[in-house]
């Protein structure tokens, strides 16, 4: 995190650094929770109550570790609400928005893949999953999902490695069609 960007006085209890940081991290954490769960509407929920419990907290968190504090809070929350609510991991599909089209076939196959390829993302390991889309999706770079994740950098190329596999397995792509 760039500590730059936040007012001279050193904490995160000051509005004006706490709006910084509402701005730099929610929605980076939101597709973090929605890549990793699945739930939108809960994901949502979860960021709130994440900055609400970074604004109780502020006198203890330190700027540097605003990102870090965000993602363990939400991760933590989410499971707890996984477990009262007695839900199951339930994968929403992406839906992906699609540009003009040439044909009716054309339409109906895009359509088909993309249905058989949300299918593929659902089945995938969750953690070949999450550092797949943060990488593809969220642009970020190895080093920054394994912030994120907690693991090596190395553990995140392989996992992405393995991702791409499990596509080209499942999907059964022909190089010569796509």
């Amino acid at each position: 995190m760039n500590c730059d960007d936040y007012s001279s006085k050193d904490s995160i209890c000051e509005e004006r650094n706490y709006n910084i940081a509402f701005r730099k991290h929610s929605k980076e954490v939101f597709n973090y929770l929605v890549y990793h769960y699945g739930d939108k509407q809960l994901a949502e929920d979860i960021i709130q109550e994440a900055f609400l419990t970074l604004w109780q907290n502020c006198k203890n968190v330190p700027l540097k570790n605003v990102r870090a504090y965000l993602y363990t809070i939400s991760r933590n929350k989410i499971i707890d609400s996984f477990r009262s609510i007695g839900h199951a991991q339930n994968y929403k599909k992406n839906i992906i928005n699609t540009t003009e089209k040439q044909t009716p076939e054309y339409i109906f196959e895009e359509k088909e893949f993309h249905q058989k390829l949300n299918g593929v993302l659902d089945s995938m390991p969750e953690k070949y999953r999450v550092p797949f889309l943060l990488n593809r999706i969220d642009k970020k770079k190895y080093k920054e999902i394994a912030e994120i994740m907690d693991v090596s950098v190395k553990s995140v190329e392989k996992r992405i490695f393995n991702a791409l596999e499990f596509l080209q397995n499942e999907l059964q792509i022909n190089k010569k069609r796509f």
